[in-house]
């Protein structure tokens, strides 16, 4: 996207241009169309290629490419939130490091363009605290008002701490 809106070219992808009229303007048409092809198939990998090869018009290339992206984000999407529900604090794990892994699937999962309520990342975090962590995580929940993640990361790093200074 970012190529075809350097050199102009972007409406050849978001919708049907008509053929123009002038002998000028088809030949400059033809070269635009040219070129939307060309960046199109060398922005994919090698193995995609026969799945736009065949198709006639830049805007029917770049659909092709969008619901098979499309289709792969869903998958992806479902996965990570499913590896987001799952994480759980283990006996090694320092709250540094757990929070880390939330944070980093949190990211993954922005990397595809579907976002996570912060008070939504904040339960699954404090659902995946060990039953030691009881006392502290029915503090949070009693709050008035969910802390940010952030926060929620710093609170947890101050109670590590503390037990940590008791043994």
């Amino acid at each position: 996207m970012v190529i075809l809106r350097e050199y102009d070219l972007l409406d050849h992808v978001s919708k049907y241009l008509p053929n123009p009229d002038g002998e000028e303007e088809k030949t400059r048409f033809k070269k635009d169309w040219a070129k939307v092809k060309r960046i199109l198939t060398e922005s994919i990998k090698d193995n995609l290629i026969p799945y736009i090869t065949e198709l006639k018009t830049p805007k029917d290339m770049f659909d092709a490419l969008a619901r098979l992206y499309e289709s792969k984000n869903t998958s992806k999407k479902l996965t990570l939130r499913n590896q987001l529900r799952v994480t759980k604090m283990g006996k090694s794990d320092t709250v540094a490091s757990y929070c880390m892994k939330m944070s980093q699937i949190k990211d993954q999962l922005a990397s595809i363009n579907e976002h996570i309520d912060v008070s939504e990342l904040v339960t699954i975090t404090l659902n995946g605290f060990p039953p030691a962590w009881n006392a502290f995580v029915q503090g949070i929940c009693a709050r008035k008002k969910f802390p940010k993640f952030d926060k929620l990361w710093a609170d947890c790093a101050q109670k590590e701490a503390r037990l940590l200074s008791k043994s």
